[in-house]
């Protein structure tokens, strides 16, 4: 339900709370993910509302409306896996990590990782920054470290 026929694919692992794992580097070399998915019940709740949610920077607007209106709290991590692939797909590089399990990071630029589900969350309870802001301001960023 994703808005392109691109295949999922997986988180990478991340070390658990209070827990450190050393492994070899593998010589592997394997692209990072830039889309993960995680946001199909955020979908659907756009559908039901007649609305499409794409990778694009002018669904934050849409998702930012929905959330002023009341969007359901459990929807917090869909909001942020959503983000998290919109910026995977308009901004070049940038791909998901994950250091801490249950928090993935998108890795926008060398210096800056955006904590996309701590994002969402801190939308639902809080009016602002917005999502649009936050895309703003990471944009911003990204562009002064290159």
């Amino acid at each position: 339900m994703t808005s392109s026929e691109e295949p999922l694919q997986e988180l990478p692992a991340g070390m658990p709370r209070r827990y450190a794992e050393y492994k070899p580097v593998t010589s592997d070399a394997v692209p990072p993910p830039t889309n993960v998915g995680g946001y199909d019940d955020l979908l659907s709740y756009f559908q039901v509302r007649g609305q499409t949610l794409l990778r694009r920077a002018e669904s934050l607007a849409t998702l930012d409306e929905a959330i002023n209106d009341g969007l359901p709290a459990d929807l917090a991590r869909p909001v942020g896996m959503f983000y998290g692939d919109l910026l995977t797909h308009t901004i070049p590089a940038a791909h998901w990590e994950v250091v801490e399990e249950e928090y993935p990071l998108v890795r926008v630029s060398r210096k800056v990782a955006v904590d996309v589900v701590r994002v969402a969350l801190r939308r639902l309870a809080t009016p602002e920054p917005t999502l649009e802001q936050n895309y703003a301001h990471v944009l911003e960023l990204v562009r002064q470290e290159t």
